[in-house]
């Protein structure tokens, strides 16, 4: 999958469905409001419950925060939702949703309040100082017995471990339920890649992955775990995959389980950052999950070759068939498209009718021009070659430069793999005109049909997965086709491209999927430069090639005149190619899934167990990450983006929401356990001094570690929410 912050495109998919218009989510939000909420009871009851055996009375239980939001003066919203008295507690649900709390008697969460704390534990009769001792000392017999003050360290201990101890526990249970209840995921079986990445590279493309390094990969293991194992591994260190190559799965079946065993293979590669825009940071192979010929949605992208289909597509429809080939995969279906792109597509398809019995129905979906500005730009030398390639073979070298083919001039790079298909189907043979040094040599070369379409990343070169070579691609116009829109306009070789601005008429500026541009003030892409870093190759591909043929762009270049630089800005029109077409046709896949379910309730557990140990794992490498600056803090989340995860989760499935909440149980654990005053780490970091030098931490000194334990967290939830609001933001346009 790739981005640029635009809009996203994913194989045959280009379109994002709006997440307000799925009534079924609604039920899946109140699915996390609920788990969430469950989360933070749970924790507030294992303090409460331990507290209430401990003899310790127990005034509040709360969920949220009950304090009123004001307003110069007025109150908008009480701070009390739902609340109701019962024995000597009142049990409620606050209007602040940030967490929860047990108020106990005499105790207070700022444990630099020691006077107010014992002042709210005497019996009555009895004064704060009457109470304290000359060493300092509490004395416990002026204290309520029911107090929280008068309590021993260790029992005190164990009242504010509670929460802690509690969460793990549920957690265990919440993912036995989901392993008992069966999880529905996308395993570790790799899709499309991003261009010259590692992936890419070593052609990993429909390989299912059997083991990381000493780790082999049994029962439950997602894609993201996958990914997360990359990110762990280090910084652009070297990583062993054992995986099941494409070419030896049975299809999407299930390679862990296939009996015999299939043959798999060891490779080692090496992650690389910068392949995530989101987090550019992060060491990954460029790479994501896989899909299965089945239609996603149904809904195609506007004035694409799919929206065109006769009869039109229908979400769920099987692709068995196109053009009279078999189709079991997405890597199948990719290389018929591709090799027939100028041709009509007849899918064959395997429909469901609605009294559950199914029906072929056979569509047929036009060819999709490539969309031309008339101008291309210049090509560096190869940077990247896969192994075992049709260049390999034929002895390219790293840093040869292709300068022309079967001796015409080489044209645009983006439509090399293009040019190289239409020579395969014609039986053309392929002369590559190189320079290599000082030398011109002339390579024939046998090209393949290209298994997948290769995404170009923000900076990386451009792959060419017929000849297995990854070429950068400059800024620079090299060429200008005569009588072309460019041409038209004035766009001359050697003119340096800037930024672009899309120029969308009114039914674009309607038009769902493009309104995070549509909002946007000009320029809206700078090459290179900015917050979102990317190249004309990247919004080329991924964006304007899926918008209608007639598009308008405005495109800012700079013109070198003698030692100076002129800037141009030039409107252009899209038209469309009469030579090459797309592969790609404007229709959704479905991700590919698997199933686990747990044969027995003692296996569930089991299951359950482990996944805590493995998400704790999670978050203390992330936490040892952000601390020595691995990891940049703008990739942590708040309040909002745990809500907008643990959406997604519900909308796959009770299961997967039941996961994250243990992921969220485990996270809350460790973050609320950490050394930090107000936190739970910090009561037990002063208790902890206490009981070995049977005294509290000097008050004076709680006071400062309190209060810069708080400027701490504060500052840190206005910044993660603050992160919040920007992704949110995004998400929801």
């Amino acid at each position: 999958m790739g981005t640029t912050g635009d809009f996203q495109v994913d194989s045959c998919l280009i379109l994002a469905e709006s997440f307000w218009l799925q009534p079924s989510n609604y039920f899946a939000i109140l699915k996390v409001l609920l788990g969430l909420g469950a989360v933070i009871f749970v924790h507030e009851l294992g303090h409460f419950l331990v507290a209430k055996l401990c003899g310790v009375k127990c005034e509040k239980f709360y969920v949220g925060f009950d304090v009123p939001i004001r307003l110069f003066g007025r109150t908008l919203i009480p701070g009390k939702l739902v609340s109701f008295q019962w024995g000597e507690t009142e049990y409620g649900i606050g209007a602040i949703p940030l967490g929860g709390y047990v108020k106990m008697l005499g105790q207070d969460d700022n444990p630099g309040n020691v006077e107010e704390q014992i002042e709210g534990s005497l019996v009555d009769g009895e004064t704060v100082e009457s109470a304290m001792l000359e060493s300092g000392l509490v004395d416990q017999s002026k204290l309520d017995p029911r107090s929280y003050m008068a309590k021993s360290v260790l029992q005190r201990m164990a009242i504010i471990s509670a929460g802690v101890i509690f969460n793990l526990a549920f957690a265990v249970l919440f993912a036995a339920i989901a392993f008992r209840s069966g999880v529905d995921y996308e395993p570790a079986v790799l899709g499309n890649s991003i261009g010259g990445g590692p992936a890419w590279k070593h052609d990993l493309a429909g390989a299912q992955v059997v083991a990381i390094g000493d780790r082999k990969i049994e029962g439950y293991f997602p894609f993201s775990s996958f990914v997360e194992q990359i990110i762990f591994n280090g910084d652009e260190q070297e990583i062993e995959l054992t995986i099941v190559p494409n070419e030896e799965r049975d299809g999407n079946a299930n390679a862990l389980e296939s009996d015999p065993p299939k043959k798999t293979k060891v490779v080692k590669l090496i992650p690389k950052k910068g392949f995530r825009r989101e987090n550019p940071d992060f060491a990954v192979v460029g790479i994501s999950g896989s899909q299965v010929p089945i239609i996603g949605t149904e809904t195609v992208v506007a004035d694409s070759a799919a929206s065109k289909a006769n009869p039109p597509l229908e979400l769920d429809d099987r692709v068995l068939e196109v053009n009279n080939t078999k189709v079991q995969t997405e890597i199948d279906l990719r290389q018929i498209l591709t090799r027939d792109a100028n041709l009509d597509a007849v899918f064959l398809l395997e429909r469901t009718k609605d009294d559950g019995t199914k029906e072929q129905i056979t569509s047929t979906m036009p060819p999709m021009p490539f969309h031309d500005f008339g101008f291309s730009t210049g090509w560096g030398t190869i940077e990247v070659m896969r192994d075992d390639s049709p260049a390999s073979d034929a002895g390219l070298e790293l840093g040869d430069e292709i300068v022309s083919i079967n001796g015409l001039p080489r044209g645009d790079l983006l439509t090399l793999d293009m040019q190289m298909v239409d020579a395969l189907t014609t039986s053309t043979p392929v002369i590559l005109q190189i320079k290599r040094g000082n030398e011109q040599l002339d390579i024939p070369i046998t090209p393949v049909v290209p298994k997948l379409f290769a995404t170009p990343g923000p900076n990386t070169p451009i792959a060419i997965d017929s000849l297995g070579v990854a070429i950068p691609m400059t800024h620079t116009i090299e060429t200008v086709t005569s009588d072309s829109a460019a041409d038209q306009a004035g766009l001359e070789a050697g003119d340096v491209l800037v930024h672009m601005n899309y120029l969308f008429d009114d039914k674009q500026k309607k038009d769902e999927r493009l309104s995070s541009i549509v909002k946007r003030s000009k320029p809206q892409v700078k090459f290179l430069e900015g917050s979102i870093k990317t190249s004309w190759a990247e919004v080329f591909v991924l964006n304007l090639q899926s918008l209608k043929i007639g598009s308008k762009i405005e495109l800012t270049v700079d013109r070198k005149s003698g030692s100076s630089a002129e800037r141009k800005t030039v409107e252009l029109t899209s038209r469309a190619s009469e030579k090459f077409y797309q592969p790609t046709r404007g229709f959704y896949l479905k991700r590919l899934k698997f199933h686990y379910e747990s044969e027995n309730w003692a296996d569930a557990f089991s299951n359950g167990g482990n996944q805590v140990v493995t998400d704790i794992r999670r978050v203390g490498k992330t936490l040892y990450k952000l601390v020595k600056g691995d990891i940049s803090a703008t990739n942590l989340g708040g309040p909002g983006t745990i809500a907008m995860v643990a959406t997604s989760e519900a909308t796959q499935g009770t299961s997967r929401l039941l996961l994250f909440l243990t992921f969220l149980s485990a996270n809350l654990a460790i973050v609320n356990f950490l050394p930090i005053p107000v936190l739970d780490g910090g009561h037990m970091l002063f208790l902890t001094y206490e009981g070995l030098f049977r005294r509290p931490v000097n008050e004076k000194v709680q006071n400062i570690l309190t209060w810069g334990g708080l400027f701490f967290v504060l500052a840190l939830m206005i910044f993660v929410i603050s992160l919040d609001i920007g992704r949110i933001s995004a998400w929801m346009m």
